[in-house]
């Protein structure tokens, strides 16, 4: 089961991160958010010390179905963790993700993640290197050092004792250069977009790149949904998962160039609503279209709002219904 702990272990480094302040009185590393390169037009986190404490959310890992040879609880899934690589994942305490979505629209693939927490560096090398099967080596980048593979295409350095950035190599590099001052940090219209989702487990924006409908992308979503010329309006998304007491609830934000267009958007999205409840309903599956019928779609200007308030106990129904389904 080693391949599922790590491959668990790298998804949550590189999906997830809360916004956490670190400073450095030598004037190195400060806030992560603060050294997302200007490049990225995608930013989020979750917060992975809050989620890992909390039984409700990593309860739904042991309801999942599992094979004998699995780990059959979260905690059993940290333990062997633990036991095979030395690492303790409860030591992580936030991730910052960051991209350009626009490169990976195209040939390009700009993406990494700023890790703080607790760990061994020598520890969380060798468990790369045993799980992907390679053998990494440091090349000099100015003042730092990075690890990569013979390709030169994955990165990770290490920029004091908490705290590491690991993903494609240039923006590996960038993350460097902004530590040291040496390149702007984001800025502007999705940062803006981010700090006003105010605090969540999840959050994430993004600054929509011109002609996503036109592409691959945009063209297999419109051979499922129809028409979706309407949202090529939409410049800016920003998305949030909170959690109070059984509920979880998640949050959509798109905002457009204006309140007309607005207006087409939410229309559009309460018709394709509609339509997949209308789908689920045929298909039998009562459990997705009894949670289509608590989307709650509302506009305030040139945003629309889509919200989702779940139970723990719908969350996992939702998942068995899945997995049957699948």
């Amino acid at each position: 089961m080693k391949r599922f702990i790590v491959i668990m272990f790298m998804v949550l480094l590189l999906v997830v991160s809360p916004l956490l302040g670190c400073s450095n009185s030598s004037g190195g590393v400060t806030n992560p958010i603060g050294l997302v390169p200007a490049k990225a037009n995608m930013v989020g986190h979750v917060d992975l010390s809050t989620i890992l404490q909390d039984k409700d959310l990593t309860g739904i890992y042991d309801k999942l179905p599992k094979d004998a040879s699995n780990p059959q609880t979260f905690n059993d899934a940290l333990t062997q963790l633990k036991d095979e690589y030395n690492i303790d994942l409860k030591g992580f305490e936030e991730v910052v993700f960051f991209a350009d979505v626009s490169q990976s629209l195209a040939a390009g693939n700009y993406s990494a993640a700023i890790v703080k927490g607790t760990f061994n560096k020598n520890d969380l090398i060798a468990a790369i290197q045993s799980e992907a099967g390679v053998q990494l080596s440091t090349i000099k980048y100015k003042d730092s050092e990075i690890y990569t593979d013979e390709f030169d295409e994955i990165a990770i350095a290490f920029l004091d004792d908490s705290m590491f950035v690991i993903g494609m190599m240039q923006p590996v590099k960038d993350v460097i250069d902004v530590r040291n001052g040496n390149s702007k940090a984001l800025s502007g219209g999705v940062l803006d977009t981010y700090n006003s989702l105010g605090d969540a487990l999840i959050k994430a924006a993004v600054a929509v790149p011109p002609g996503v409908i036109e592409s691959d992308l945009g063209q297999s979503a419109s051979e499922f949904l129809g028409n979706i010329s309407v949202f090529d309006k939409v410049q800016t998304v920003g998305m949030t998962a909170s959690k109070n007491d059984q509920s979880v609830a998640l949050n959509v934000k798109l905002c457009c160039a204006d309140s007309d267009s607005a207006q087409s958007v939410e229309n559009s999205i309460n018709g394709l609503i509609g339509f997949i409840g209308l789908f689920m309903s045929m298909s039998g599956n009562q459990t997705l279209n009894s949670l289509l019928n608590k989307v709650e779609v509302s506009r305030s200007d040139s945003c629309v709002n889509v919200s989702v308030s779940m139970t723990i106990t719908e969350i996992e129904d939702l998942i068995q219904s899945s997995n049957q389904t699948a």
